[in-house]
């Protein structure tokens, strides 16, 4: 340990840094490493905030599947993985992956909640389930709560997607 803590002085030297810079440099490198590894480790539903003392914290957030709110930001990833005609001609969608990349596949639930065309979301909730068949809805742009189901800690996944009209709409989901 002593001798990288002399190697960064010394390049330091070498490299003209003041003694503030130096601070800079070595907070910096510091904190990159602390949010490298909190990154890669995952914080499940909570935020890896930078605090005033330079410092990182976790703040946890409520997440109720059943609410017609945003989540702070976009958890897991949510898409169309493909359509496919609908033999009735309806809008429809299905569940056809859902998954935690350490996990494999889960069972999981999802709430659709229509997004206006000013950003706002519908009260009324659509639920879809991995063990159901398709669900009929409306085309156009939506926001999905998803929940995991069966497991011992509940993994989630939040963000936009816009269903494809009169096909069924084969929904990749990956929990975080």
């Amino acid at each position: 340990m002593k001798k990288l803590i002399m190697a960064l002085a010394v390049a330091a030297l070498v490299s003209g840094c003041a003694n503030k810079d130096f601070g800079e440099v070595v907070n910096d490198g510091v904190n990159g490493a602390i949010d490298g590894v909190l990154g890669s480790v995952g914080v499940g539903n909570g935020t890896v905030v930078k605090n005033s003392d330079g410092g990182f914290s976790v703040e946890k957030e409520e997440f109720y599947i059943t609410d017609s709110s945003r989540t702070r930001k976009n958890y897991g990833s949510i898409g169309i993985a493909s359509t496919k005609k609908n033999p009735n001609g309806r809008t429809e969608a299905f569940i056809e992956t859902c998954v935690h990349p350490r996990i494999g596949s889960v069972e999981c639930t999802a709430y659709l909640y229509e997004v206006t065309p000013e950003g706002w979301l519908v009260d009324d909730a659509i639920p879809v389930r991995t063990d159901n068949r398709s669900k009929g809805l409306a085309a156009g742009k939506y926001y999905f709560k998803v929940q995991s189901e069966g497991l011992g800690n509940k993994y989630i996944a939040t963000g936009e997607a816009t269903i494809v009209p009169f096909v069924t709409n084969y929904l990749s989901i990956t929990l975080e």
